[in-house]
């Protein structure tokens, strides 16, 4: 029984202003940082609705994140992300690796939860291997509808039973 959901963030929850960027998240923060003062919006872009969605669930089951390194404590982010999130969790933090199958096992423990309770979202498809692989379910992130409508089918079957 799913007993919480943890999301990733960089192209799930943040992405970059320019749609043709495929470099990481976390190095064009660095960067940019490294020039000075610099308006992250101009960068990066929200997802809203994907924020509002979790917004709504996290009623029926806690909402964590899941991410590489640093990107989510810029504080142009903190109001936006501020009550929706139980905790975020950084990869780079905890000396862990996002690929590493047992990443998600020490995730699953610091959350008191076994890896079989927990659904996971990532754009990653090596990331969702390795949580798979723990034993979360996961969930490929390729738009907001799709992560939308499987969330939901997922948590209707839960509250069925």
């Amino acid at each position: 029984m799913i007993k919480a959901l943890v999301s990733d963030f960089s192209r799930v929850i943040l992405s970059p202003a320019d749609e043709n960027y495929v470099g990481g998240l976390n190095a064009l923060h660095r960067n940019l940082s490294g020039l000075g003062d610099y308006n992250f919006w101009e960068y990066f872009r929200l997802n809203e609705d994907l924020l509002a969605f979790y917004q709504t669930i996290r009623e029926q089951i806690p909402v964590y994140v899941f991410t590489s390194e640093y990107i989510q404590e810029h504080p142009a982010l903190q109001p936006k992300m501020q009550g929706i999130f139980k905790y975020i969790f950084s990869a780079a933090r905890l000396g862990l690796k996002k690929n590493d199958t047992e990443t998600y096992k020490i995730i699953a423990e610091k959350i008191n939860l076994k890896p079989e309770e927990i659904l996971y979202i990532d754009d990653n498809k090596k990331n969702l291997d390795a949580s798979n692989e723990a034993g979360m379910t996961v969930i490929h992130y390729e738009s907001n509808d799709q992560v939308k409508k499987d969330v939901i089918n997922i948590l209707k079957k839960l509250f069925q039973n």
